[in-house]
């Protein structure tokens, strides 16, 4: 029997003019929880990977649960995070952007189904919180 792990995005407030999101990986040991996330401003956004439990920030607003997926391909959800391209040369882009654009590819690899009811029904309500739309 393989054993899942809970995929989350991280709401949180921030010093700047939007909230802060995150992915969140939610495996059983502490050391192994992940958060994925570009950090910095305007122009000079980086892609980062830490190892932190997110629920213990006292600036987190609300944690939305999208998907289980086997812990067999939390590498593979890594090494997508890392691969999506940090758009410094479009004016407004943020990290809220940045965790919509992951969302795409693993649905495109099938890592996760995106036509499964829940899961559309959790990425249509997370795109309802993007700040910043005109």
């Amino acid at each position: 029997m393989s054993s899942t792990v809970s995929i989350y995005v991280a709401i949180s407030i921030s010093d700047g003019v939007y909230k802060h999101w995150g992915v969140f990986i939610d495996p059983p040991g502490e050391e192994d929880k992940i958060f994925l996330q570009v950090a910095g401003s305007d122009g000079r956004f980086r892609y980062e990977m830490e190892t932190t439990d997110v629920r213990q920030s006292e600036r987190l607003v609300e944690l939305i649960h999208l998907y289980d997926v086997d812990v067999a391909k939390i590498n593979s959800i890594k090494t997508i995070a890392s691969q999506v391209t940090v758009h410094n040369e479009i004016r407004g882009w943020n990290c809220q952007d940045y965790v919509l654009d992951l969302l795409e590819a693993p649905e495109q690899e099938a890592i996760v189904n995106s036509k499964d009811a829940g899961y559309k029904t959790q990425k249509d309500c997370l795109q309802g919180k993007q700040e910043g739309l005109a």
